[in-house]
């Protein structure tokens, strides 16, 4: 089963963000986004790890991936957190990013105007997508690879779970562990 496959079936509810960037993000750019995102890491805990995987079977040429595996380790002995991530050119037809503004307005205008603000220049539209978040042990680290992503790349984060577009890393951390804890409190996660 993939990482896709297995956020669909064992790992529900899934949470999943857009980040809409001013830059065109290449396919090959990932793997120095990582590397920077793991410089920063390191610096705060040392035994922290980013692993990059591309997937597909077999996965397409480079210029072509668009999906992979990002391992979190938050330290030496902290178990390993999976997040599924993609990157699409925003004139890229195969782009859900028209599918997540077209939800944001069907919950509320004005978020929906948000994200519309957010696209509007955007060349890039990433998402991070991590399944069951029931335990800080899977919080921080899908916390921490989204407000790592977004700082480096300048990118706003649009989040339909948490009702948020924001550019402030921050900000969208404590909204997502919010609705996070409503779901929780209303025994919406599963165990």
């Amino acid at each position: 089963m993939n990482l896709a496959q297995q956020f669909q079936t064992s790992e529900r509810p899934a949470r999943m963000v857009g980040l809409f960037t001013m830059r065109a993000l290449r396919p090959s750019e990932l793997e120095r986004l990582v590397g920077a995102c793991l410089g920063a890491m390191k610096e705060e805990e040392p035994g922290a790890s980013l692993t990059l995987t591309p997937l597909g079977d077999p996965p397409p040429a480079l210029e072509l991936q668009r999906t992979w595996r990002v391992t979190v380790k938050d330290g030496e002995t902290a178990a390993p957190h999976d997040c599924l991530v993609q990157v699409f050119l925003m004139d890229d037809p195969g782009s859900p990013h028209k599918e997540m503004l077209e939800h944001l307005h069907g919950m509320d205008d004005e978020l929906g105007r948000q994200g519309e603000e957010a696209a509007q220049n955007a060349l890039t539209y990433l998402t991070v997508a991590s399944g069951r978040l029931d335990d800080a042990a899977r919080v921080h680290p899908y916390l921490n690879l989204v407000s790592l992503f977004s700082s480096a790349l300048g990118a706003y984060i649009v989040d339909a779970a948490a009702a948020i577009v924001s550019k402030d890393p921050g900000e969208w951390a404590d909204a997502c562990e919010m609705s996070l804890q409503l779901e929780k409190e209303m025994g919406l996660l599963r165990r």
